[in-house]
């Protein structure tokens, strides 16, 4: 007995439905994927003689720019040289803060070390909605350390103020403003860098938490996982769509 045209698509229709559905949920995870604060390098390695580290900020308020970024170094396991990539709009200023005792860093004997950098945008040059910036330093030598931990302030150009420089809950759950972490990749200690900063080599990342200070915050868990769960979306989608098509060809 032949099946009825409305029942043989009621199938397609439905397939085509679910991986239309699959696929709407890619842009929310990629917003996902990118509204973190997070810190990166290529190149870093435990006990390494220098590194790139590159800081990025993403603006998620609706409204507002983000006009100003302080990045607070490590006080435990201080850096001896600090270098920044300029920004065009951006001026950089790096302070210093002093040490109770001569302290030797590496090779160097020092009084007081690099503690902040502060990049300040001119009018018009805020890294504006929807927008992010990567900020970047190089560090003198780097810290035989497992995980570096930095805290990061993000001004907005209307008056709001984000400080991640929270550590995680006593539970073990993230904190509502939590602090950007460097992982370390493993190396000798004293060893050069195997790659220059625009190659990859020994990779070293971690991630922030999202941030809670902008409107429509709808980010959560690491930005790699996002990541993932996005391609893993845009592969079901796909595959949903061909079986969709190839069941309305087969049955009609």
């Amino acid at each position: 007995m032949p099946v009825p045209q409305k029942l043989r698509t009621r199938p397609v229709v439905r397939s085509v439905a679910i991986g239309l559905a699959v696929l709407a949920s890619v842009p929310a995870l990629a917003v996902a994927a990118s509204a973190h604060v997070a810190v990166t390098s290529p190149d870093a390695v435990r006990g390494g003689e220098l590194a790139l580290v590159s800081f990025r900020v993403p603006t998620e308020s609706e409204k507002a720019s983000t006009v100003k970024v302080t990045i607070t170094l490590p006080e435990d396991e201080p850096v001896a040289r600090v270098a920044v990539r300029p920004i065009p709009g951006w001026t950089a200023v790096v302070t210093d803060r002093k040490l109770s005792s001569p302290t030797k860093v590496g090779d160097f004997t020092l009084t007081s070390v690099p503690s902040t950098i502060t990049w300040t945008s001119a009018s018009g040059s805020g890294v504006k909605p929807g927008e992010f910036q990567s900020f970047d330093i190089t560090i003198a030598p780097v810290p035989d350390v497992d995980v570096m931990t930095f805290s990061a302030t993000q001004t907005y150009s209307d008056g709001t103020v984000v400080q991640w420089n929270q550590e995680p809950a006593a539970d073990g759950s993230e904190a509502e403003f939590p602090h950007p972490e460097l992982v370390l990749a493993a190396g000798e200690p004293g060893a050069s860098p195997s790659a220059s900063p625009t190659e990859s080599a020994s990779p070293s990342v971690t991630v922030t938490a999202s941030p809670v200070a902008a409107p429509n915050d709808s980010s959560s868990g690491s930005g790699t996982v996002a990541l993932v769960a996005s391609v893993v979306a845009v592969v079901l989608g796909a595959a949903a769509l061909v079986v969709a098509l190839r069941r309305g060809v087969t049955t009609s």
